[in-house]
C-alpha cells in the first residue's frame, strides 16, 4: 500500500519576511545549529496527518471541500520570534502569527473536526499559529534569549488571504519539499 506524508496547512507569501530572512539566519546561525527551512516551504500547519494511504486522499479532500483550495479573506500579522518548547530547551525557531480576525483558528478547528470524523487522532495541544524557520540541534541559551528579546516586536509582514491546502511532505537529505495536492 502506497502512502504519502501529509498535513493540512496554508503557505505563507511574505516579501518582508523573505527580505529579513537572511538577516535572521546570520544573527541566529552561530547560536542555533540545525536546519533552516527554505522560504518556499514557509507555512502554517493546521493538522499533521502523517503517512496516509493514497486511496484515502479523495475522502480527506471531500471532507475539506468547503474550504479546500479556496482563497479566504484574512487579517494576520507575522510578528516576533519564539521557540518551542521553551528557551531553555529549544527545538524549533519560529515566527509568531497574530490571528487578528480569527480565521486561522476557525480553519484549524474546522480541519480538526473533519479529520476526527475520519478517525485521525484529535490534537490535545492548543493551536499556536506559527511559521517554522529552523529545526534546532542545540543552542547557546543565553544568547538565544537576548536575540529573541531583540526580535520580540519585529514585524515580518501581514497577510490578507489564506488558502486551506492538503500538502504532501516529501523528505530527502537536503530538506523537505512541500507540495499542494490538487483535487
Amino acid at each position: 500500500m502506497k502512502t504519502k506524508r501529509l498535513f493540512i496547512g496554508t503557505f505563507i507569501e511574505s516579501k518582508p519576511l523573505k527580505s529579513k530572512y537572511s538577516k535572521i539566519k546570520k544573527e541566529f546561525g552561530g547560536i542555533l545549529p540545525g536546519r533552516w527551512i527554505k522560504p518556499e516551504n514557509f507555512h502554517i500547519t493546521f493538522k499533521f496527518l502523517g503517512n496516509v494511504p493514497e486511496e484515502e486522499i479523495p475522502e480527506i479532500q471531500d471532507k475539506l471541500k468547503e474550504y479546500l483550495d479556496k482563497l479566504q479573506n484574512a487579517q494576520f500579522e507575522l510578528r516576533g520570534l519564539g521557540v518551542f518548547p521553551n528557551a531553555e530547551h529549544p527545538k524549533v525557531l519560529y515566527i509568531k502569527v497574530i490571528d487578528n480576525d480569527g480565521i486561522l483558528k476557525k480553519l484549524q478547528k474546522f480541519t480538526e473536526e473533519k479529520m476526527e470524523q475520519l478517525g485521525f487522532k484529535k490534537e490535545n495541544r492548543p493551536f499556536i499559529p506559527h511559521i517554522t524557520l529552523k529545526r534546532i540541534k542545540s543552542a547557546d541559551v543565553e544568547k538565544l534569549k537576548q536575540k529573541l528579546e531583540k526580535y520580540k516586536e519585529v514585524s515580518f509582514g501581514k497577510q490578507s488571504i489564506v488558502e486551506l491546502n492538503l500538502i504532501e511532505s516529501i523528505t530527502n537529505p537536503k530538506g523537505a519539499i512541500y507540495k499542494k495536492i490538487k483535487h
